[in-house]
């Protein structure tokens, strides 16, 4: 029977190393790219992904008041040996008791089981309020366990299990720094070296046009939505868009159904 436990501080470092793989294993659903296996950016883009939940990971339990990073980490029985899934939040600063999900993860071969559910669970025991996002296909997932659609953020569909996004802001990683480290810069090189610089670019190309284009469906799926989004947020409105991604409730106040504070899906270039 796997065994659901809460990090609030220091997290052992044979933990941290199997979700930095399981980040890795799960780089397409994870990452705002998108980035499939096919692509020949995909080990550059596991390198950054499991370096940003590493960094995260090793602020649990650091700089609570100002930064403040929890985890939830499911092991595949009591002992505690083996992960299998994990979830990373923020608690929102001055309201804690509202959160943003950014990374969860179940291993391929646990999934079904109720493994992610049992850690919304106890992400919820901290922080009932609850915002992520996730691509259009695990919309589904997080809808059957009581989160709503309220808008998408750059590639990704944004679902809160209340009506709206809590007010206050979280303390997020400036990712750059991963980026621009000797680390990336030499897998890149490798990868050119291995690839050619051709084929570099035409893989740059695709992730782009990939981007772009799950930009276009993840608006499109919640203009699509936005009666929906409207009629449980205010009931009995009307609503019109008047721009993509913004819509106008008749004879009230707007609504903004893409996020305020976006983050930007980030290609990297050759």
């Amino acid at each position: 029977m796997h065994k659901i436990v809460t990090y609030t501080e220091g997290v052992p470092h044979s933990v941290a190393a199997q979700i930095g793989q399981l980040a890795q294993q799960n780089l397409t659903d994870l990452s705002m790219l998108g980035v499939p296996p096919s692509n020949s950016f995909y080990p550059m883009c596991q390198y950054t992904l499991s370096t940003e939940i590493l960094m995260y990971v090793s602020r649990v339990g650091e700089l609570d008041e100002e930064a403040p990073v929890r985890l939830v980490v499911a092991f595949a029985d009591e002992v505690r040996k083996n992960v299998i899934g994990f979830v990373l939040y923020l608690p929102v600063i001055n309201d804690h008791k509202a959160c943003g999900l950014t990374y969860m993860a179940v291993a391929s071969g646990h999934r079904r089981k109720g493994v992610a559910r049992e850690m919304m669970a106890a992400v919820a025991e901290e922080c009932p309020h609850i915002e992520l996002t996730c691509f259009i296909n695990k919309v589904p997932v997080y809808e059957s366990m009581g989160f709503y659609v309220i808008g998408y953020r750059d590639t990704q569909i944004v679902l809160n299990n209340r009506t709206d996004s809590s007010s206050g802001e979280m303390a997020a990683l400036w990712t750059d720094p991963i980026f621009e480290s000797p680390e990336c810069r030499q897998i890149q090189s490798q990868l050119v070296q291995k690839h050619g610089l051709k084929i570099m670019r035409d893989a740059e190309r695709k992730l782009e046009r990939l981007v772009d284009e799950l930009k276009r469906k993840a608006e499109q799926f919640v203009s699509a939505r936005a009666e929906q989004i409207v009629e449980y947020r205010r009931p009995g409105a009307t609503v019109v868009e008047v721009a993509p991604g913004r819509f106008k409730l008749q004879d009230v106040d707007g609504i903004d159904c893409q996020s305020s504070r976006p983050q930007p899906a980030r290609t990297q270039k050759i």
